[in-house]
């Protein structure tokens, strides 16, 4: 209830840049030495993962503020305020979670066949 509207505000913009980062690096790794015919098979499976995650983190979010204002609602003005404070943290502790596997993503770099780095025409020996 007293928590600084742009000190939240800061807080939000910081949370979904670097989540927003975080989802480049992801779904490029998804597809570092793939087949051009598995492609589309990246990109679906990826959008299920996105779609289930996204279901799952908004389920769990509300079932933690649900569980916070459970039986005081009625009776306590800041039971909501300490409930979305919750569900908060929950949320913090989720793009933690997301930041930790990016730091093993592969460093692969995919390989240019020989003709394309020297072009069409092999270098002259001078």
């Amino acid at each position: 209830m007293d928590t600084d509207l742009i000190f939240l505000a800061a807080a939000l913009l910081v949370r979904g840049a670097g989540l927003g980062g975080l989802l480049i690096a992801i779904m490029v790794s998804a597809y570092i030495g793939l087949p051009r015919e598995q492609v589309p098979h990246a990109s679906i499976a990826t959008r299920i993962f996105q779609t289930s995650g996204g279901a799952f983190g908004s389920a769990i979010l509300a079932t933690a503020a649900e569980h916070q204002m459970a039986g005081r609602a009625d009776s306590d003005l800041h039971a909501p305020a300490h409930a979305y404070d919750v569900s908060f943290w929950w949320a913090i502790g989720f793009a933690v979670a997301a930041a930790i596997p990016t730091l093993f993503l592969t460093m692969r770099k995919k390989t240019l066949p020989q003709e394309s780095l020297d072009g069409p025409y092999p270098k002259a020996d001078a």
